[in-house]
């Protein structure tokens, strides 16, 4: 296979793409600390538990311990008091095997129970270099195609025209 300069380019523009598309993949918004004291309603949180709330969930209803992963819950603080948190946990399931359905489920908490506590906040910087990335992307994809000519590099050659009928003069006169 010969390399040339444009199968270079192609190259270093898939792994642009590739680069950009992983960093778009994170998302743009991140987990960070908080205190227990700082939730407030209607605030997206993953919290971790202790593992005697972890062990209390497990040996209560079933519809409760399948809300915790491991140590981790994330879900939209509900209600806040003194010693209580009721978490909003988001459950999605099948609805008649057509539509995907999403329920919330309540899940209390003590406050004790609660290790550590990350709110999800959106990171305005990574969001906009992450806008600015796909845009150059974008442009240079439009720029490489324009410089190519939209021409392909191969293909199935165009099929000729169809042969002639010709019938020689001596066996025209015997069809007429």
């Amino acid at each position: 296979m010969v390399r040339t300069v444009s199968n270079r380019d192609a190259r270093r523009l898939m792994r642009a793409a590739l680069a950009v598309s992983l960093g778009a993949a994170g998302g743009c918004y991140r987990y960070q600390p908080l205190e227990v004291s700082a939730l407030a309603p209607d605030m997206s949180v993953r919290l971790e538990l202790s593992a005697v709330a972890v062990d209390r969930l497990r040996n209560g209803p079933d519809s409760l311990h399948r809300l915790v992963d491991g140590f981790n819950v994330s879900g939209t603080v509900a209600r806040f008091q003194s010693d209580t948190l009721l978490l909003a946990v988001p459950t999605s399931y099948m609805e008649a095997n057509v539509r995907l359905k999403t329920e919330l489920h309540n899940l209390p908490l003590l406050r004790s129970d609660v290790q550590r506590v990350q709110s999800r906040r959106l990171d305005r910087a990574r969001t906009t270099w992450t806008g600015v990335a796909l845009g150059v992307l974008a442009a240079a994809s439009a720029a490489y195609v324009l410089n190519k000519g939209g021409r392909s590099t191969g293909g199935i050659p165009k099929p000729g025209d169809p042969p002639e009928m010709l019938i020689p003069a001596v066996l025209s006169r015997l069809v007429r």
